[in-house]
């Protein structure tokens, strides 16, 4: 075989780099440009006058766009390098744009925000999709009709100063939200032109869900965004309750829907979850809403005479006995320890019975009876176990007590025959 000569083909490869230009890495979004955000001439300025035009240099340095070396320009326009010249800092042909129009600061944050290559300089993760939720919103549909009045960005992530979202001062900061929303929503002369109740927040301050995020810290329990929705906020409709709620409840959801399936149901007139449980003012759940009494909320749509009325009795029965079942045995088997018994293996085994008992609880979503049942009745077969395994415990502990009283005497016996032996035996002349 031969071998072709190499130096043509090296001459070729010459010619082609100078022909085909090297291969490189594009070059990465230049970041912000120009002086400093405390050292333009915006921030020069507005430092040294009273007011509302020295408010936005009041929070400069907790405001997040500062902090990524974004400053007055950016968002205003004009001439951020022309000191102590107002008509220049304020040039139009440099962009000065002035302050915007409250009906429009939606796509005057958009600007930014919506532009992915931008974002994508200060967080890669930054979504993008802002702009367009919004439009899917209440307040977005109504900001498009016209209406300036309803919630635009500022209003949420106020003006200047504006914190990181994970910052806890933030307004949007899951302890904060409820109370930003409320600026609005707990307002009357805001919200009698669109008919809106005002109670939203006075509600759920009672509610099981505000207890566990003000109180315990639970950053995970909801608030407004959580069911709302925050920049597409919408009040959930009738047909997708159980999506909402089963968000953080995914149990309850699906045998809401199983029961809708299999018996051909439709529980859209009662509002799903909310006519049980309320909308805003969530109370923990209590046995007591379960059942035919004053407290049930079963009572609400069902009458003395219909099966869900009757079901709803054997259902707050069946709970009722379980936990009196289980109060008994776990006293029973408690006076056993304390009396010296092993009963840990009783202990577990009463385990089932408050299995029992908490899915019973769940099951109540089934709103089938049988299901329920058989929950509830293998917790009590628990519970009836248990009481009978605290019973031997103190049998055995009987039996134990006269085995021991009987051996005392026995040995009381020993040792006074033995005694009596010795004395005899001491007593008889030596020889």
């Amino acid at each position: 075989m031969r071998i072709p000569n190499p130096a043509p083909v090296s001459v070729l490869i010459v010619l082609m780099s100078f022909i085909t230009p090297p291969l490189r890495a594009e070059e990465p979004p230049s970041q912000p440009s120009g002086p400093l955000p405390t050292e333009t001439s915006c921030f020069n300025c507005h430092s040294q006058l009273d007011g509302a035009a020295l408010e936005p240099t009041v929070r400069a340095a907790e405001d997040i766009h500062f902090q990524k070396g974004l400053s007055c320009q950016d968002c205003h326009g004009g001439d951020p390098t022309a000191m102590d010249d107002m008509d220049a800092s304020h040039n139009p042909k440099k962009g000065w744009t002035g302050k915007p129009d409250r009906l429009h600061i939606p796509e005057f944050c958009a600007k930014c925000h919506s532009d992915a290559t931008f974002m994508k300089q200060f967080n890669p993760r930054a979504r993008v999709d802002q702009l367009s939720e919004y439009r899917t919103s209440v307040h977005g549909q109504k900001n498009a009709k016209g209406d300036g009045e309803v919630a635009v960005c500022i209003d949420c992530h106020q003006v200047h100063g504006i914190r990181a979202i994970s910052d806890p001062r933030s307004p949007v900061y899951p302890t904060n939200v409820a109370q930003t929303c409320a600026h609005c929503h707990a307002d009357a002369k805001k919200m009698d032109p669109y008919g809106i109740p005002t109670n939203q927040l006075a509600d759920y301050k009672t509610s099981v869900h505000f207890h566990a995020i003000s109180v315990e810290g639970d950053l995970a329990a909801p608030t407004c965004n959580d069911c709302h929705g925050s920049h597409g906020a919408a009040p959930p409709g009738v047909d997708n309750v159980t999506s909402v709620c089963g968000t953080c409840h995914p149990r309850e959801a699906t045998l809401f829907r199983e029961t809708e399936a299999k018996k051909k149901m439709d529980l859209s007139p009662c509002i799903r979850c909310m006519v049980c449980h309320s909308n805003h003012a969530v109370l923990a759940p209590k046995d007591d809403m379960l059942g035919v009494g004053t407290t049930s909320t079963c009572t609400g749509c069902h009458a003395e005479g219909d099966n869900g009325y009757a079901a709803a009795g054997k259902m707050a029965q069946s709970i009722e006995t379980l936990k009196g079942g289980l109060a008994k045995a776990n006293a029973l088997l408690d006076q056993a320890e304390r009396a010296g018994m092993e009963v840990s293996e009783d202990r577990f085994a009463l385990q089932k019975a408050k299995d029992g008992l908490v899915e019973s609880r769940v099951l109540a979503h089934s709103f089938d009876l049988d299901r329920f049942l058989a929950a509830a009745n293998g917790g009590i077969a628990a519970t009836d176990a248990g009481v009978v395994a605290a019973k031997k415990a103190f049998a055995e502990l009987r039996f134990r007590r006269v085995g021991l009283g009987l051996s005392l005497l026995v040995i009381l016996a020993v040792i006074l025959a033995l005694a009596m032996k010795v004395k005899e035996l001491g007593a008889r002349p030596r020889v």
